[in-house]
C-alpha cells in the first residue's frame, strides 16, 4: 500500500502535464519579511521582544498551464526565516533566529486578468540548520560568528509545513512578479518540559523571476 501512493502521486503529475495547453519554468529570487507567532501560556513577553528579520530567498518554479484563466505552480526554494529579539533588560544586546529551509510550495494560480493572478497553495519545508545569532557592532545576524551563535537545530522539528496566499504578475516577455504570504501550521519547536510556548514561522515573500519557454 505504501508503494501505491508515489505511484498515483506520478500518474496524475504526468497526466496534469499532459493534459497541460503549456507550461514554463525559470528561476526565482527574492526578500523574505519574516517573524515568528507565539502561542501558549506566558508568551506575551516573548511576542513583544520579537520582531521582524529581513532575509532572502532564491530556487525555481515550473507552471503548468491548463486554459487561460487556471494553472499549477510547484517550486523549489532555498529560504531563510526567523526573527530579530530584543532584551528589554539590556539594550544593547540583541540576537536572531536564523533558519533555513528546503522549501516546495505548489500554488494554484487563478488569472482575474489576463496576466494578474490570484495564487494560494500548500507548503512543505525541510530544516537546514537553525541559530541563534547574537547581533552588536560585531556580528550579523545573516553572517554572524561561529562563536557568537547557538545551534537551536536540536531544539527544532525537522519538518515545517503551512499554507500561502499572494498575487502575481507576469509581463509580455516573461518576467514574473509575485507578493505572498506563507503562515505556518505546525510547532517549530520540539515540545519540551521547560517551554510551553508555540512557535510558528510567518512570512512575506517578495519576489523576481523569469519564466522560459514562454
Amino acid at each position: 500500500m505504501n508503494r501505491l501512493f508515489p505511484i498515483l502521486f506520478c500518474a496524475l503529475f504526468t497526466g496534469s502535464i499532459l493534459s497541460a495547453q503549456d507550461y514554463y519554468y525559470g528561476p526565482k529570487v527574492g526578500f523574505n519579511v519574516s517573524h515568528i507567532f507565539f502561542s501558549g501560556d506566558d508568551t506575551e513577553t516573548l511576542q513583544e521582544m520579537s520582531g521582524m528579520k529581513i532575509s532572502t530567498h532564491i530556487g525555481g518554479f515550473v507552471e503548468i498551464v491548463f486554459n487561460d484563466y487556471f494553472s499549477v505552480q510547484p517550486e523549489l526554494l532555498y529560504t531563510v526565516k526567523g526573527a530579530r529579539f530584543r532584551d528589554g533588560a539590556d539594550e544593547d544586546y540583541k540576537s536572531a533566529f536564523v533558519y533555513k529551509y528546503i522549501t516546495l510550495p505548489v500554488m494554484a494560480k487563478y488569472y482575474i486578468k489576463e496576466r494578474i493572478s490570484l495564487e494560494g497553495g500548500p507548503y512543505v519545508s525541510y530544516l537546514l540548520s537553525a541559530k541563534n545569532v547574537e547581533i552588536n557592532g560585531l556580528f550579523s545576524s545573516n553572517v554572524g560568528s561561529e562563536a557568537a551563535a547557538i545551534d537551536l537545530k536540536g531544539d527544532m522539528n525537522t519538518i515545517d509545513a503551512g499554507v500561502a496566499l499572494g498575487v502575481g504578475y507576469m509581463t509580455k516577455s516573461g518576467f514574473y512578479f509575485s507578493t505572498r504570504y506563507e503562515f505556518g501550521v505546525l510547532n517549530t519547536a520540539k515540545k519540551q518540559d521547560e517551554i510551553s510556548a508555540k512557535m510558528s514561522n510567518g512570512n512575506i515573500m517578495l519576489t523576481a523571476g523569469f519564466g522560459l519557454n514562454y
